[in-house]
């Protein structure tokens, strides 16, 4: 019997054309942003705005360019994998184990799983591993959600004047960009009140009035108001997700041709400033003995004053012992 075969040369030819294949990919991967990059630094372009422009650090671009001199000496790039993964603390038995505690019960997470087996099946799986095994099983189809569990919902922002927040780096920011606004609730000598507050990132400067309610029509009562005494023009105004700061309040930016831009969900350190902010009057404020409002209204007079003070009088440790104002 004879056995034909093709020559060793033509294997050698395909991983040839595939190792070609793979230099053309990562060479067009790479060109564009080199290209562009370099036609720009001809310009006199800066390197700063180079990165702006691009997409790309000022790092990445000179491994692009190291990328594509050994794509020249056909050399393909290394593979960013990692090359030690952690491997599952858990095997076959464990995730039957999970599997029957968590149909026997649909409402359990994985705390009130992991006590069953501690007690019942003498296992030593912390919670946390669990509740991995109960990740592998909902992706696997093996379970579904409980019921009881919150369910996460996302704000569309596809249709609407808001927007969602998104990453912004702060050293460029001008006065009256993401103008921070929050509302929280003071009581004092028997009067609740919501407080609403607008802090502004360059100046600090502080702008505060109460209400009896925090409702929309209130935001924007407090946006009118903010528009007409601010001392800058407001770019962008940046508040949480509180149903305060939707429909009027909304509406009202849009008709002013103000951004409104939404922070996610549980994020208040995005808000940081008014946040402290807020601190800053519920201790030196409504904390205060003296304070002797009891009424809405007298409630207002007495922040009115306590904001000029703040703005023009209270030196601020940010601002190297000045104050807003100057």
């Amino acid at each position: 019997m004879q056995i034909i075969g093709l020559h060793k040369n033509v294997y050698k030819l395909y991983a040839w054309a595939r190792t070609q294949e793979c230099l053309d990919v990562y060479r067009i991967k790479y060109e564009g942003q080199v290209r562009q990059w370099d036609d720009l630094r001809t310009e006199g372009v800066s390197l700063s705005k180079c990165a702006e422009f691009v997409s790309i650090s000022r790092a990445t671009y000179y491994r692009h360019k190291r990328i594509l001199k050994d794509l020249a000496q056909a050399i393909i790039p290394p593979s960013k994998a990692p090359k030690r993964c952690n491997k599952s603390q858990w095997g076959e038995a464990e995730k039957q184990l999970v599997l029957e505690a968590r149909r026997d019960n649909e409402t359990y997470g994985k705390e009130k799983i992991g006590a069953i087996l501690r007690r019942d099946k003498k296992q030593t799986m912390s919670d946390s591993t669990v509740g991995r095994i109960l990740s592998f099983l909902r992706k696997k189809g093996l379970i579904t959600r409980s019921r009881s569990a919150p369910q996460k919902r996302k704000r569309n922002f596809s249709k609407g004047h808001a927007k969602g927040w998104k990453y912004r780096d702060y050293k460029d920011i001008v006065v009256g960009e993401r103008v921070q606004i929050d509302h929280m609730t003071a009581t004092k000598n028997g009067v609740t009140c919501k407080h609403f507050q607008a802090w502004e990132r360059c100046s600090k400067h502080i702008h505060a009035q109460v209400y009896s309610n925090a409702t929309a029509r209130s935001a924007k009562r407090f946006l009118q108001e903010l528009v007409e005494i601010a001392p800058y023009k407001i770019i962008s105004i940046q508040v949480d997700g509180g149903s305060e700061f939707m429909a009027d309040f909304e509406t009202a930016c849009e008709q002013m041709e103000i951004p409104l831009i939404v922070l996610p969900p549980a994020r208040p350190k995005y808000n940081g400033g008014v946040e402290r902010g807020n601190r800053t009057f519920r201790e030196e404020f409504y904390a205060c003995r003296d304070l002797i409002a009891d009424s809405i209204g007298a409630m207002r007079f007495e922040l009115r004053k306590a904001v000029d003070k703040y703005n023009t009088f209270r030196p601020h440790h940010a601002l190297k012992g000045k104050t807003p104002m100057e």
